[in-house]
């Protein structure tokens, strides 16, 4: 690999918003627990700049909690010790910036505990509104990861939360200079869900529309509370991934219309097919209607082939828009990490993005990843 990629071109005017004509994005995940204090953030800007790093994707809601100052959610308890005008996206954003580095605020959408102790505060969604959060068959919440589901999420149906999803992303959009705003968690975790009383007589109301009452009636009154949904389970899969896009397609919009520049991005399931059929994130679909601006497909596979594969269908699927490769970076080698970028660079992406900051400079207090990787890609 040439040196172009390690010294990648900023993207457009670092600040100032939109995708512009940059070739190549060097980019981070930057997970929550690495912001947690003032240091911690000069020290992420610090070693993005030193290696090239031209854009940071930074969580900022992580488990229905702000490491901003919200208007709607309470500040996260990792910045209990923190003294309470320490705003960690403010100074993310001005010193990135500062530095010609974006920033985009990283929300995780449906994903709201992971924990069998509730929340400390009375206004988090799980003490406040526990009629929000998805259910399985048997009507139970997972509270923590199980399976394939990492704990307790809020279901994509429930109007009132779906507005305070919105909300949520269009407070960061409004009140902070950041470069965009970036979906994670946008999905049901797993097949298994929702099936809360609210999900089950939505979607009976929206068959209603097309199946006659009398069998509707009929399958209703079947010992399985959630009869319909086997029955008409084609219909029920496709609803459900309409409740997702539902939410994104409403966020672009009004995000749009407060900031034409601001950059709508999502982190998506690589494996379309699982993304599509287990987790009801129709990402195609959103690239297709101009829902996002940016996809950012999480190809986290070790296995070098796998990940030039599903970048690729995401290339070829985007609908003209921006795809920056994500690499999980924190479970291989700098040289296995280098070989991928490698590799995915010609198929057409803008960008490839790191998972994650933390994980391969253990909290910055180390740079032997981010040199060798450095090393290795300006190899002839």
């Amino acid at each position: 690999m040439s040196a172009l990629l390690l010294s990648a071109v900023l993207l457009a005017v670092p600040g100032a918003g939109g995708l512009g004509e940059a070739k190549q994005v060097k980019a981070m995940w930057v997970a929550r627990w690495s912001i947690t204090s003032p240091e911690r953030v000069t020290r992420i800007i610090e070693l993005a700049k030193k290696h090239g790093y031209n854009a940071l994707i930074v969580q900022v809601r992580g488990r229905g909690d702000a490491f901003y100052k919200s208007r709607f959610e309470p500040r996260a308890e990792d910045l209990a010790d923190q003294p309470p005008d320490f705003d960690p996206l403010q100074m993310l954003v001005d010193e990135g910036h500062k530095a010609g580095i974006q920033v985009h605020a990283w929300l995780n959408a449906y994903f709201t505990w992971g924990s069998s102790r509730k929340p400390v505060s009375p206004d988090h969604i799980v003490n406040k509104h526990p009629d929000w959060l998805m259910r399985t068959r048997d009507g139970e919440v997972t509270m923590t990861a199980a399976g394939q589901t990492e704990g307790a999420y809020t279901c994509p149906s429930e109007p009132e939360a779906r507005k305070h999803m919105a909300a949520c992303f269009l407070d960061v959009a409004e009140h902070y200079a950041v470069d965009g705003i970036h979906f994670d968690f946008v999905r049901y975790p797993s097949r298994d869900y929702c099936y809360c009383d609210g999900c089950l007589a939505r979607f009976k109301d929206c068959l209603s529309k097309r199946v006659p009452a009398e069998e509707l009636a009929a399958i209703s009154g079947l010992e399985d509370r959630a009869a319909l949904t086997v029955v008409y389970w084609r219909e029920w899969d496709e609803w459900r991934r309409q409740q997702v896009t539902s939410l994104v397609a409403a966020v672009y919009k009004r995000a749009k219309a407060l900031k034409p520049k601001l950059v709508v991005s999502a982190a998506v399931f690589a494996n379309s097919d699982d993304a599509y059929s287990h987790r009801f994130q129709d990402w195609k679909r959103w690239l297709a209607e101009g829902r996002l601006d940016l996809l950012c497909p999480m190809a986290y596979s070790t296995d070098t082939d796998t990940v030039v594969s599903q970048v690729s269908d995401a290339v070829s699927n985007s609908n003209g828009r921006p795809v920056w490769a994500g690499i999980g970076a924190w479970r291989i080698s700098p040289e296995s990490t280098a070989e991928k970028i490698s590799r995915v660079t010609p198929l057409g992406v803008k960008g490839t993005i790191l998972f994650s900051y933390g994980g391969v400079t253990n909290e910055g207090a180390s740079e032997e990843f981010l040199d060798k990787l450095d090393r290795t890609l300006a190899a002839p």
